[in-house]
């Protein structure tokens, strides 16, 4: 891990946005010095290397706005206290942003959905007669099954067969319809 850039070479560099006494400034360099370690374990056991670091970092960059610091004694209990909260608001702003990443993605796939073209429908008429081109048995199996709802057993109950019977004329019956179904597609497209 590369030491980060202390609190004191940002101030000499100008690149904090705080303005700060002297004595500020070294009060927040010797914190940092005693307790920067201990805050980056404590952020590294909830965050990567990189983010821990930031974090870490932000803390003893707050400390150079808190009032009075020159009065309070800081502990190292303080600072974590600190890092928690960032770590806690850094979570909460990443839920926001996946709750708004995953909105954006639900409407776009709301959109396209909107855009694909609906599945023609079935009359009832020619329901009807698509059902009554099945042989009788796979007609009464796909009635009885799909349409009435009744499980495989009753349905073997009523029609007087082993239901694995029921299952295959069901299935076949069901293909044939999709068939038909992609037939009529194929004709209304072209």
């Amino acid at each position: 891990m590369t030491r980060p850039r202390t609190v004191a070479n940002l101030l000499e560099q100008g690149e904090l946005d705080v303005t700060v006494n002297p004595d500020r400034a070294n009060l927040v360099l010797e914190l940092f010095e005693t307790y920067y370690k201990r805050v980056f374990c404590f952020t590294r056991k909830s965050l990567s290397n990189a983010a821990a670091e930031d974090i870490a970092q932000e803390v003893f960059t707050r400390l150079l706005q808190v009032k009075n610091l020159e009065e309070k004694t800081v502990t190292s209990s303080y600072l974590i206290k600190i890092a928690d909260n960032l770590i806690k608001r850094r979570y909460n702003k990443d839920q926001r942003s996946n709750a708004y990443i995953e909105s954006q993605r639900e409407e776009a796939v709301r959109d396209l959905r909107r855009q694909q073209q609906p599945e023609p429908e079935w009359s009832n008429t020619e329901i009807t007669k698509a059902l009554s081109s099945l042989p009788t048995h796979e007609r009464d199996a796909v009635r009885l099954v799909v349409c009435e709802g009744l499980s495989y057993e009753e349905a073997s109950a009523s029609l007087g067969v082993p239901v694995s019977t029921v299952n295959n004329w069901k299935y076949r019956g069901i293909n044939k319809l999709k068939e038909r179904a992609s037939d009529m597609e194929s004709r209304c497209s072209a």
